[in-house]
């Protein structure tokens, strides 16, 4: 009788592809997780930028503050949490916040906007660790700026390197649609797609 059951039970499996429907469930779910990873990465580089360069921009010599700025930051922030922090990865962040505030709406690109003077210099010296803009504004941004990013970080810092704006959109928006890993992503580039569907 028993053998009988377990004998059904493989036939279902079998005849009725539960396994599989099962197994790309679980998939699915596994890359949900890792595309939910990437987006907050994203983000929080985002954000890392936007403060280096809020906090540039009070420096009197920029050129001269923002290496000093960053080689500190980079030796503190690898001391306590390790790899990825390094300065060419912070230099990065910086400049993926350059390259993609303009095309957010103004009212995301400052959601410290909201803040009292004091609260931004408490904020900039690390003297406060609980100020920060309202909870609904931030809550809206971070939701804003999931459906805005939708590659994972290591896609972002090859597309910063294309100076191309037009280009660097084309395969932004390629790579999303369709699904694009990051060597594909490489790929289409170096195979210059962006310059052939041009002429074409």
């Amino acid at each position: 009788m028993k053998q009988q059951i377990k004998s059904a039970a493989q036939n279902n499996l079998t005849n009725l592809s539960f396994f599989k429907e099962i197994r790309e469930l679980i998939i699915s779910a596994r890359k949900a997780v890792v595309r939910n990873v990437d987006t907050i990465q994203v983000i929080t580089n985002f954000e890392i930028g936007r403060r280096i360069v809020d906090r540039e921009q009070h420096g009197k010599n920029r050129a001269e503050y923002g290496k000093a700025l960053l080689k500190e930051l980079s030796s503190r922030l690898t001391k306590e949490f390790g790899r990825g922090f390094s300065r060419a990865n912070l230099q990065n962040m910086r400049y993926f916040y350059i390259v993609y505030r303009e095309r957010l709406p103004r009212k995301c690109q400052t959601p410290s906007g909201k803040l009292t003077e004091g609260q931004k210099s408490q904020m900039a010296s690390g003297q406060s660790n609980d100020v920060q803009p309202s909870g609904i504004s931030q809550m809206r941004s971070a939701e804003f700026l999931k459906s805005v990013f939708r590659l994972s970080w290591s896609q972002y810092v090859f597309l910063i390197g294309i100076k191309d704006e037009d280009a660097r959109s084309f395969y932004e928006i390629e790579a999303a649609n369709n699904n694009w890993s990051l060597p594909e992503l490489t790929r289409q580039f170096n195979s210059g797609l962006y310059e052939r569907l041009a002429l074409s």
